[in-house]
């Protein structure tokens, strides 16, 4: 039987929110952290991890749009290599690497994925999906995006999505020319993944093309131009913006899969957005998604792209792809702490790292 058509989804625009993610953030990232009493800090070395983890930190030059690209790699690190807690925030919990630990040589090339955080957010706060996927094979590689990363972020900043996967392809021809990485990473297995504009990230990355015109027409009409979401939009010069522009396609023909978690924009695309995917992609939802509400976003795109995997996480809300709170965490900045179900916040992680280890190994090869 043929699907029934689907109905133009009213947009949702709570998911635009500028800054929302700088509470990440609170009082800066280089205070010594402890995870709540009871809880584990977030760790990759589980029993199937195959590797210790190591990070660093780098920056690439996109000279041609005059961007640094600020980048966080966790890697397979060398048999032996003695790990200890990192914090990211004082309101999450630290991850588990060694600094700028030796390469693992167990192979000469390694798959990348490329991981994109969510609006106002920050590359090392997504440790715990990039740490883990280091234990299990993969470098991992992520940027804080100009103009809409923690302590540097803007409405337009966000509005300007589109280059966000540019950031990547520039990334990607930085470290292909890098005497250090290019060597260690296999150019013909690099996947993509991310959370909320992170997800949209990911799939532009591999064809989806960004539609802004509901998000200008419903943040400037004086009938919905008071909705929550428009807060920091409603002011944007859009005639600064060019649509077109915004809804080419970015698409990297490096790119071979995303996997995408509670993707933004996901309410806002057409069809004819999605149509130029042909890799594979994983979607993870959040049932509970209090920013995008799941039916007529996540369940909208899902079946905008009836061949992705997708999984729908019951217990989980949009923030549940953020590391787990310390007891701070709760206390200051508990929308980033809510789950739709409280204290599942670690169990659908594990769902997710282990949804997301098994559809690169799939789909990239690895360990």
């Amino acid at each position: 039987m043929a699907p029934r058509p689907l109905r133009a989804p009213r947009p949702h625009f709570a998911h635009l929110r500028s800054g929302v993610l700088g509470l990440a953030l609170l009082m800066g990232g280089c205070a010594t952290s402890r995870p709540t009493p009871g809880v584990a800090a977030a760790s990759p070395d589980g029993a199937d991890a195959a590797h210790a983890v190591g990070f660093t930190s780098l920056s690439y030059t996109d000279g041609a749009r005059q961007r640094t690209l600020k980048t966080v790699v966790w890697y397979p690190a060398a048999e032996g290599t003695r790990m200890e807690e990192h914090p990211t925030s004082p309101i999450f919990v630290p991850f588990v690497a060694a600094k700028d630990a030796p390469v693992a040589t167990a192979h000469a090339r390694w798959p990348l994925v490329v991981l994109s955080h969510g609006n106002g957010g920050a590359a090392i706060n997504m440790s715990w999906f990039g740490a883990h996927l280091a234990a299990h094979g993969f470098i991992v590689m992520s940027v804080d995006h100009p103009g809409n990363t923690y302590g540097d972020t803007s409405p337009e900043g966000y509005v300007r999505g589109w280059e966000r996967p540019q950031d990547f392809t520039a990334l990607l021809d930085a470290v292909s020319k890098d005497a250090v990485w290019g060597p260690r990473v296999d150019a013909g297995r690099i996947g993509a993944a991310g959370h909320s504009m992170g997800g949209y990230t990911a799939l532009a990355l591999v064809g989806a093309r960004l539609n802004l015109s509901p998000i200008m027409q419903g943040c400037t009409a004086p009938e919905t131009r008071e909705h929550p979401g428009c807060d920091e939009l409603r002011d944007v010069d859009y005639s600064r913006i060019d649509l077109a522009v915004a809804r080419a396609s970015y698409k990297d023909a490096r790119v071979r899969a995303a996997f995408s978690m509670a993707p933004g924009m996901a309410g806002s695309y057409e069809a004819r957005d999605v149509a130029d995917i042909d890799v594979p992609v994983a979607l993870v939802l959040a049932q509970g998604d209090e920013l995008m509400p799941h039916e007529q976003n996540g369940m909208h795109l899902a079946k905008l792209l009836p061949s992705a995997k997708t999984v729908v996480l019951e217990d989980a809300a949009h923030f549940t792809f953020l590391p787990r709170c310390t007891e701070l965490g709760f206390k200051v900045a508990e929308m980033l702490c809510r789950d739709a179900t409280p204290g599942t916040r670690g169990a659908s992680q594990a769902r997710t790292l282990a949804e997301a280890v098994a559809f690169f190994r799939r789909t990239l090869g690895g360990d």
